[in-house]
């Protein structure tokens, strides 16, 4: 069947793929476009948020929310996501709810830049470790709205494994690169209380 043929009753029409009718930023405004990326974004952290120990990578978050609206940007998602998951976490607050944007995780698991700026704007404390507050709010979310597979005892607020496993390393880097103490005289290490066990 060629494109000019026409299709009879008995016989399938190709399949044509439809481009998509994309929105801009610029043509709709920011204020709109990020209300409407807070909607979907909420949507797809309650994924996450049912799910025990279940994340969401910034750059997936960033892809998903403008598909499900049809709005994109090309701005780096770092320009603009914070702005969206601030809206979310407002929403959260409206609710009464746990705060879902902390979900949402670098590659290497930590929270995207701006949660502690979010979290003190919303709160008035801004958190001395992002990261450790970011544990408790998911823990707090996982429960909230009943995870699959959260533990019987409710579970634990954890560190995710990539960024527990570059802290553990920078503290063997750390403690690797302090100064070792040693007796002027006989040049062995001398033990924490400076005073050498076989010259004095």
């Amino acid at each position: 069947m060629s494109i000019y043929d026409v299709a009879t009753s008995d016989q399938e029409l190709p399949e044509v793929e439809q481009e998509r009718a994309w929105r801009e930023v610029s043509d709709i405004g920011v204020a709109a476009a990020r209300v409407e990326w807070a909607g979907a974004a909420r949507e797809m952290l309650l994924v996450a948020a049912r799910k025990y120990q279940s994340l969401v990578q910034l750059k997936d978050l960033a892809a998903g929310v403008q598909e499900l609206t049809g709005i994109r940007t090309k701005q780096l998602p770092k320009l603009w996501i914070g702005g969206t998951l601030a809206e979310v976490y407002a929403e959260n607050l409206r609710r009464g709810e746990p705060m879902l944007p902390a979900l949402c995780v670098n590659p290497d698991e930590s929270v995207f830049d701006g949660y502690a700026a979010i979290v003190g704007a919303a709160t008035g404390e801004t958190p001395a470790d992002p990261n450790a507050h970011a544990s408790h709010e998911r823990l707090a979310a996982y429960r909230y709205f009943e995870a699959s597979n959260l533990p019987a005892d409710g579970g634990s607020a954890m560190i995710p494994g990539k960024l527990g496993a570059a802290r553990a390393r920078a503290r063997k880097a750390a403690i690797a690169e302090r100064p070792i103490k040693a007796c002027p005289k006989c040049n062995l290490q001398t033990p924490a209380s400076g005073i050498c066990d076989t010259c004095d």
